[in-house]
């Protein structure tokens, strides 16, 4: 999906960002919401703790195997197209949510959010990279309008969990995300990307694929799954939900306060050295939580993962080993692998492995692999 012009044609001026923003800023609020609403209310949704791993991993196996898809067929027909699907299925699987009480819905639900959004992530940099020399930037500026969405959706979604229920607030973010697919609608089309007549194949890892791993494993799996009942035994000033949701609100306010500003490092000085510095402050989060310093290290943990968020597609286009959009796909599988490994893992692993043994380990590899991904040339 590149937007080079024909030959002899005029350069197309560059699509803003403030559209593909909102379509994918929009989209997410449901699932954000998710994480901080089903550990701590599953059994209102029929659920059992082991089902909201598996419903919270399920997605990101979908993606697994979506991102190389969606991006082979995104090639074929172009960003426009995915945003519009995308956003109609975001709608669907939201509203979902809170209108079944049923396991196999719920299923279906996650299946279709994560289709979604790969098709959404991938799409978003489509039009992010249409003007190269400025990528990160505008990769940036998407993600701070992305950051302030769903810091809002979370605040505003644990209120109205905590006034009408944890399945009415889905009802009503599910009518919202159709803001979502009014603009995907209008949006500007991008030239569909000439497409080799080879079939995809799920990507080989390089460095920066094993370090979203780890990242995704650790960070959006263990720590993302876990951080509800972290805060329901460490804060007792305010609901749990509520707790919750400002930390996670916390790491998309990261990204709408850096997210311009990291991107116009990474454009002018190269990601790696702040991606360095980052994961080691990452990895003293999690030190923090082993140490018993809870709220401390959750802190510390959803300021610089959301960092990582703006600085990662730099990386990938300073890294690649392809096509930016393939490029983006392969780091997005194996991120996507790891988070959804994670989710899996964090029910049996919280309850039968000590808060500081499990926290600890799961530092020394992400240590382990910032070194190794990070760190070496």
């Amino acid at each position: 999906m590149t937007t080079t012009p024909p030959a002899g044609a005029a350069p197309a001026r560059p699509v803003g960002m403030a559209l593909p923003g909102i379509v994918i800023a929009v989209g997410m609020i449901g699932d954000t919401l998710l994480y901080a609403v089903l550990p701590l209310y599953h059994e209102q949704f029929g659920l059992s703790l082991a089902m909201v791993g598996v419903l919270l991993s399920l997605n990101r196996w979908i993606r697994l195997l979506a991102n190389s898809a969606v991006a082979h067929l995104g090639e074929r027909i172009g960003p426009h197209a995915l945003m519009i699907a995308a956003a109609l299925g975001s709608a669907v699987s939201t509203t979902l949510y809170g209108l079944v009480e049923d396991a196999a819905v719920q299923v279906f639900a996650r299946i279709l959010w994560g289709i979604s959004y790969a098709s959404l992530n991938l799409a978003t940099l489509a039009y992010a990279v249409s003007d190269r020399a400025n990528a990160g930037k505008r990769v940036g500026a998407s993600r701070a309008a992305i950051g302030l969405v769903q810091a809002m959706s979370l605040v505003g979604g644990a209120w109205i969990v905590l006034e009408l229920g944890p399945r009415h607030v889905f009802l009503i973010f599910g009518a919202l995300t159709l803001v979502s697919f009014a603009a995907a609608i209008v949006l500007p089309r991008l030239p569909p990307e000439p497409v080799a007549k080879k079939g995809f194949k799920l990507p080989v890892p390089h460095r920066l694929e094993i370090w979203g791993f780890v990242m995704g494993f650790s960070g959006d799996g263990v720590f993302l799954l876990t951080l509800a009942f972290l805060m329901k035994d460490s804060i007792t000033s305010v609901a749990a939900v509520m707790a919750t949701a400002m930390l996670l609100a916390l790491r998309w306010l990261v990204e709408v306060t850096t997210g311009p500003i990291g991107g116009w490092i990474g454009d002018r000085f190269g990601a790696r050295r702040i991606s360095i510095l980052n994961a080691a402050l990452l990895v003293s989060g999690f030190v923090l939580i082993a140490a018993d310093h809870e709220v401390l290290g959750a802190l510390m943990i959803v300021t610089t993962r959301g960092m990582f968020n703006t600085l990662i597609p730099v990386l990938v286009i300073e890294r690649g080993h392809g096509t930016v959009l393939s490029s983006q796909a392969s780091y997005s599988t194996w991120r996507d692998f790891g988070a959804a490994v994670g989710p899996l893992s964090a029910p049996w692993l919280f309850l039968n492995v000590p808060q500081t043994p499990l926290y600890l380990a799961l530092s020394l590899a992400l240590g382990a692999a910032a070194w190794f991904c990070l760190a070496r040339r």
